[in-house]
């Protein structure tokens, strides 16, 4: 094998070292209320790296605008992409935006369905938002929510094979923001 050849073989095996390595950087920085600086991490292992829990927690910090423009439209897109990916916060936090019509369009069956994918995967507090929006809906609203609900099971009730080191399940948030 030649020299080059070695080298990208390098570069590809240690790629996920250095991003898991960069998300942890990133949650640091989150943690120690230093948003600017977790933006700057977390942004391009999001967009580029295609990391499920830095789309999860650029989700968070749009919705909170920690270190970005507040934006629920913003945060919808980078949930649903942590989501869509199984992870079980972001699917519960994606099921809050559509109840409350935020960055998303009011949609109690698309709320409910979300609700149902994180509650599969154990999220505690997702089984009694999934109890409280199917109360908000009438019978063909909710027959339509649980055939709905079923479709993103089977598509997004993955379970994560690997969780970051320091993640423990299941995942409520982000941690709070550190107190002034």
């Amino acid at each position: 094998m030649n020299v080059a050849c070695r080298i990208l073989l390098c570069a590809a095996l240690l790629a996920p070292v250095a991003a898991l390595a960069d998300f942890d950087e990133g949650v640091a920085y989150y943690a120690r209320g230093e948003y600017d600086k977790a933006a700057q991490v977390l942004i391009p292992l999001a967009e580029n790296a295609n990391q499920p829990m830095a789309q999860y927690f650029l989700g968070a910090m749009y919705a909170r605008g920690q270190g970005v423009e507040q934006s629920y439209e913003q945060a919808a897109k980078w949930y649903r992409s942590a989501a869509e990916k199984g992870i079980a916060p972001a699917q519960y936090k994606l099921g809050l935006l559509y109840r409350d019509g935020r960055g998303v369009p009011h949609d109690m069956e698309y709320a409910y369905a979300w609700f149902s994918v994180a509650t599969k995967l154990g999220h505690q507090l997702a089984p009694a938002a999934m109890s409280a929006a199917e109360g908000q809906m009438a019978a063909s609203e909710l027959d339509a929510a649980k055939k709905l609900s079923q479709e993103f099971i089977q598509k997004y009730a993955i379970k994560q094979e690997e969780k970051p080191p320091g993640v423990e399940e299941p995942l409520q948030g982000p941690p709070p923001a550190p107190q002034q």
